[in-house]
């Protein structure tokens, strides 16, 4: 199993890291500003101070005992050719700094050190004058050397920038041990300061590790969250909101439905026990076509919810609702109603869902028929900006009900027919389509209500 990126190990060996990234950029700043003059002693140059280390070392290697066990200075491949290189180079080596320096030492520093008798320093930087009179930057420091502890002096170098790179390598490897402690100090206080950092998130998956169906509106509460993570905690409470707003009105789309199929049930069962009774067959196809009328009306709005039905089928609007009012004509009739259609003579083209366009003109002629007065006509009308409007002659919607009309099961009392379902799932599969439903009053009174979808170029 793979291992997920771990946010805490992350901060605490980045917070670490740049610690130490920290140390050397200060290091070398501080540097570069006291050779500069800046800051530090007076007159600290680069030219005079940072070949120390590297001398030094090679001087520690050169040192040899005597068979007699007395120290001597017997300079290396690599001393002799500093010595070459630079003929400034001076060096001095002393067991102690108020004693003799070892033999082989340079004679001008060994004399300019011979008078430090009354202190025993642990080191220091200091300036000579060579009997030429020149003025030469020095240092001398007690080291630890394959022969044991000794004050080791030089001076006179060359300034190279290796020397600079040199200098900071002993630096690191000397105080390696406080670097170890600065290194795991810091880690500590940045695992404690992640750990204290990231608690809101903490609190804030235990409090959505709680949230089930019944508590979806009251989303994460984590009051102390960090302006930080603030708009992914507000963003999650909106998609909370949202989804318990879906949730609701699913139960209760579900819940109304239920009822609803309830009754078309019981009227069906209650004939199935009479089958003899006159009209039986009529009566038996009329109500299995109720239910299956709803059953797919929702099915088809469930499937554009979950997109799984095409939107880019090539639909000529005209054809479709032709063929729609051609089917709803003889229950029309059989009603004591008429039926009228008008389209262009040229198809009306447009790519979209054939199936959702021919619900939502049926659920419209349905909705008009039971509105149509007896001996009425409902008008079916398709216009060339790919809109259809669906005409009655009732009674017409009240502008206080025009929205409250597409809300599921809505029904202005319980004596009026119908389910309430019709224009619910209209206004649901227009949104789907990206197209609009109206609501508009008949001229001489009744409802007007028109589909518009989108053309070629919009889809």
């Amino acid at each position: 199993m793979r291992h997920l990126p771990s946010l805490t190990r992350r901060l605490i060996i980045d917070l670490s890291y740049m610690q130490v990234v920290a140390i050397i950029v200060a290091w070398l700043g501080t540097s570069l500003l006291g050779a500069m003059g800046v800051i530090g002693a007076y007159e600290n140059w680069f030219d005079e101070f940072y070949g120390y280390f590297y001398i030094r070392d090679l001087v520690g290697e050169s040192i040899v005992r005597d068979t007699d066990g007395a120290l001597h200075i017997e300079p290396g491949v690599e001393l002799s050719r500093e010595m070459r290189e630079t003929p400034t180079l001076r060096f001095a080596v002393f067991e102690t700094m108020r004693g003799p320096a070892l033999r082989g030492s340079s004679a001008d520093m060994s004399a300019a050190l011979a008078g430090v008798t009354s202190i025993e320093p642990r080191g220091m930087d200091f300036f000579f004058v060579s009997d030429a009179g020149r003025r030469t930057a020095a240092s001398v420091w007690r080291w630890k050397t394959p022969v044991g502890p000794l004050y080791i002096a030089s001076g006179g170098i060359t300034f190279r920038w290796k020397d600079v790179f040199y200098a900071f390598r002993n630096e690191l490897v000397s105080q390696s041990l406080y670097l170890a402690a600065v290194f795991s100090v810091s880690a500590a206080v940045a695992w404690l300061a992640v750990q204290r950092s990231l608690a809101p998130l903490r609190r804030a998956a235990e409090a959505a590790e709680r949230i089930d169906l019944d508590s979806l509106g009251q989303g994460l509460r984590v009051d102390d969250a960090p302006i930080e993570i603030r708009p992914l905690v507000d963003a999650m409470n909106r998609a909370l909101t949202r989804l318990d707003a879906s949730v609701a009105g699913m139960r209760r789309y579900t819940a109304n439905a239920a009822h609803e199929l309830r009754t078309p049930v019981a009227i069906l069962r209650a004939r199935l026990e009479n089958p003899e009774e006159r009209g039986f067959r009529v009566d038996l196809q009329r109500d299995a076509r109720r239910i299956q009328t709803i059953v797919e009306q929702m099915l088809v709005a469930a499937r554009l919810t979950e997109g799984q039905a095409p939107q880019k089928q090539d639909v000529d609007l005209s054809a479709t609702a032709r063929g729609i009012v051609a089917d709803y004509s003889p229950l029309i009739f059989k009603a004591g109603r008429h039926i009228a259609f008008e389209a262009p003579d040229a198809p009306v083209r447009l790519r979209s869902n054939r199936m959702a366009i021919e619900c939502i003109i049926a659920n419209l002629i349905d909705n008009a028929l039971r509105a149509e007065p007896e001996g009425g006509t409902v008008l079916v009308r398709v216009d060339a900006d790919r809109s259809v409007s669906v005409i009655d002659h009732g009674e017409g919607v009240a502008e206080k009900d025009r929205e409250l009309i597409f809300e599921p099961f809505w029904r202005r009392n319980e004596a009026e027919p119908g389910i309430g379902l019709g224009l619910a799932i209209v206004k649901e599969l227009s949104d789907k389509l990206r197209g609009r439903i109206l609501v508009e009053t008949t001229p001489g009174g009744g409802a007007t209500f028109t589909l518009s979808l989108p053309g070629l170029r919009d889809s």
